[in-house]
């Protein structure tokens, strides 16, 4: 017979919510670009080109971070972008930690939050997105941020803010 045992879980989880409205620069052609292609494609609407990105994320006036990671064209019959990337926090708040988060980059929509380190341990929740700005070879989103994520204590109350954890009789 296969050894198993069941921890009851003797207190509440606990999770603190998140609100974020920020903003992200995407320059995508011209001298300053924060993405690069690698990987072209001959196909019809581009299918298959991966850019790898590094865009800044700011509050509005100060850069608080860094979005960081690739997308690539999804769609063979319409431009259709997949896009997985770490909005890594820089500021003083929340430096050191991320939240990942992956989707579709139409002009609008939204990104899931699958993840996050630091602050934002086991988070989930979206990203909506905007593109509120156009010019030459550059696109301004604007970020609305709604997470969940457990707090991790290094206290005597354990990881998920339990007090004692008992196992058996």
């Amino acid at each position: 017979m296969a050894y198993y045992a069941i921890a009851p879980i003797l207190c509440a989880l606990v999770q603190n919510e998140l609100y974020m409205h920020l903003y992200i620069n995407q320059v995508y052609a011209g001298q300053s670009t924060n993405q690069l292609v690698v990987i072209t494609s001959s196909q019809p609407q581009g299918f298959g080109i991966t850019v790898i990105n590094d865009w800044p994320i700011t509050d509005g006036a100060n850069t608080v971070g860094r979005a960081q990671g690739l997308h690539f064209q999804s769609g063979q019959t319409s431009q259709k972008w997949y896009t997985s990337m770490n909005l890594i926090f820089e500021d003083t708040r929340f430096s050191g930690s991320s939240l990942q988060v992956m989707g579709t980059i139409p002009q609008d929509g939204e990104w899931s939050i699958i993840g996050g380190t630091g602050e934002f341990v086991a988070a989930q929740g979206i990203v909506e997105h905007n593109v509120i700005q156009e010019a030459a070879g550059a696109w301004t989103y604007e970020l609305k941020i709604h997470a969940f994520y457990t707090p991790m204590q290094s206290s005597g109350v354990g990881a998920y803010g339990c007090n004692s954890w008992k196992l058996g009789p």
